[in-house]
């Protein structure tokens, strides 16, 4: 399918970063859900706690396994149930951590066998969790995707599936996991329970597809182009076939992108803009309808992006660079305006928000 401009189908709009809103307290943030944020500082060794209301960072987690060292703690996620969280460590020696949430205490940890670790997704039932191993230096060679039962964190496999797998996000009913090749530019759907390759799209050369997220009907997976700017839109039937069906054009290097609770939105970190590009899809609507919306951020290099439960609200992330600290911002969609920013570790990457 060829890719339109994004200029002739989509509008673009840019919230002035001198009227955004900074909240120094929860009521001064009225329309933000009430939570905690849990955000990866790569740079740290940490994981950090924020009130979801304000941006206040109320504690955090070591994952520090080599002192003096930085091991990069990368991707995090929360089970459906709340009573755990699942954080990746990149470097030293790749691993799998499991906290419970009353008192985030860790009680649990799996070395991988993989070069490294990038983001952790779970299951809709919260049974199985997927590590892939975005292993970059491995020139091109196929590295693995582990995936753990998370009751006692033993590993169920580790197939070799593609080079440099980045993202392996699980659909809403947990019957397929969307992985993204970023070096050999494809997107894999794979059966999480015999661990084979179904359907597998290309995305055209140097695309570099990075991150996944499913709309809550299941029917389509989309997915961050980094190379080319672009979110690409594939549908997939009952039967797990897929196809490609849009491409949308967004900022530069987009990276971790979500779906509203409501589906009726997508949030994308545009990596090279400093910004995030908002796409309003409806919830029956056609992809093509969409309309993109740019909110400026104050930090360099966004990353993560999240929900709560409120599909006004988003969470994202930046990381930051050599003279600067990363952050977290709460966004609220509907004015396309920041309601509260607040700097967060050194290289801050993954974030996902949980209950109180």
């Amino acid at each position: 399918m060829t890719a339109r401009s994004p200029a002739g189908r989509v509008r673009l709009r840019t919230a002035a970063l001198g009227v955004a809103l900074v909240c120094w307290s929860a009521t001064d943030c009225g329309d933000a859900a009430p939570g905690r944020l849990l955000v990866t500082s790569g740079g740290t060794d940490q994981v950090l706690v924020l009130d979801a209301a304000s941006g206040a960072i109320v504690d955090s987690v070591s994952l520090d396994r080599r002192l003096g060292e930085r091991d990069e703690p990368h991707g995090v996620a929360v089970a459906p149930d709340g009573r755990h969280w699942y954080a990746t460590l990149a470097h030293g020696e790749p691993s799998l951590w499991k906290i419970e949430a009353d008192g985030d205490r860790v009680v649990g940890r799996l070395t991988l066998e993989t070069f490294g670790a990038s983001r952790v997704r779970l299951s809709p039932d919260g049974d199985l969790a997927a590590v892939p191993d975005y292993w970059l230096s491995g020139g091109g060679q196929r590295s693995r995707v582990a995936f753990v039962r998370t009751e006692d964190l033993s590993l169920l496999g580790a197939p070799e599936l593609c080079a440099a797998p980045h993202d392996a996000a699980f659909s809403p009913t947990g019957g397929l996991v969307a992985v993204t090749c970023a070096l050999d530019d494809r997107v894999l759907l794979v059966d999480p329970h015999t661990l084979a390759v179904g359907a597998e799209v290309g995305v055209g050369p140097g695309a570099r597809p990075m991150n996944a997220a499913w709309t809550p009907d299941g029917e389509r997976v989309l997915v961050t182009l980094m190379g080319a700017g672009e979110v690409l839109v594939i549908e997939v039937d009952a039967a797990g076939t897929a196809r490609v069906a849009d491409r949308v054009g967004v900022g530069a290097r987009p990276a971790q992108l979500a779906v509203s609770p409501d589906g009726r939105r997508v949030v994308v970190a545009d990596r090279g803009d400093r910004s995030v590009s908002v796409l309003e899809l409806g919830v029956d609507g056609p992809v093509t309808d969409a309309v993109v919306e740019r909110v400026a951020l104050p930090g360099a290099n966004p990353h993560g992006v999240a929900f709560g439960p409120d599909p006004r609200v988003a969470y994202v992330t930046w990381e930051g660079d050599s003279s600067s600290l990363g952050g977290v911002a709460a966004i609220d969609l509907e004015r396309a305006a920041l309601l509260w920013t607040s700097e967060a570790g050194q290289y801050t990457l993954g974030i996902a928000w949980t209950r109180d």
